[in-house]
């Protein structure tokens, strides 16, 4: 378990992990990025999505945890349904309809004084005491935040340009494509959904129950 006591519902198992290949192919007047053998599934929104296996609930076939790796269908799924990353529970507030948020910098991008971007899906509030506790990201530098809503705004992928034979070559690495942006969306691999929130409230540490850590509030 490399020192962890539970492996977040995000992360993704060894063998959950998929090297299909990807080309570049003519699609009506552009060409698009796709796998060599597409399925109607691979695209969202017209940006083709990162394949990933979800063998969370069978232990037997999934291998070990990679911690630095995400699976993008289960941090999808939680976006989608404002689930917990870490316990792939509900992750609002009950009493409230608040949702909380662990963030750090490099999940963060402010946009306005109470909203913001973010990869990262919310954390209930019964797993923020573990996380801050075992994520290495959280003890550098966090910020617990109350938020009242979020909507989807794009998401997060590498980018590829188109090579001999129709062979993609990397251009960029975890860049920020905008549902609108169409222009980008043909040479696109999403590795994770962004939501962009609202409402957002720091927290201080003194209302986090258990927490050890210094709640920093994220600077513009």
């Amino acid at each position: 378990m490399n020192g962890y006591s539970i492996v977040p519902y995000t992360i993704a198992y060894a063998n959950e992990l998929v090297d299909d290949p990807i080309r570049f192919e003519r699609h009506a007047y552009e060409l698009r990025l796709t796998y060599h053998k597409p399925r109607r599934s691979d695209w969202v929104h017209g940006i083709l999505r990162a394949r990933v296996r979800d063998l969370r609930d069978r232990p037997a076939l999934r291998g070990s945890e990679r911690m630095r790796k995400l699976n993008t269908r289960r941090q999808w799924r939680c976006m989608n349904k404002r689930w917990c990353q870490v316990c792939g529970g509900p992750a609002t507030d009950p009493a409230t309809g608040l949702i909380p948020w662990a963030l750090t910098k490099t999940v963060f991008e402010r946009t306005g004084p109470d909203s913001g971007r973010t990869n990262a899906p919310p954390t209930c509030w019964g797993c923020i005491p573990k996380a801050l506790t075992e994520c290495h990201q959280l003890q550098k530098h966090f910020a617990i935040y109350t938020v009242t809503g979020f909507e989807s705004a794009g998401v997060l992928a590498d980018t590829y340009k188109s090579g001999d034979f129709g062979l993609p070559t990397l251009s960029r690495k975890n860049v920020f494509i905008a549902w609108d942006a169409h222009r980008y969306h043909a040479s696109a691999l999403a590795v994770a959904q962004m939501v962009e929130l609202h409402g957002m409230r720091p927290v201080p540490v003194e209302a986090i129950p258990h927490a050890q850590a210094p709640v920093h509030v994220l600077s513009p």
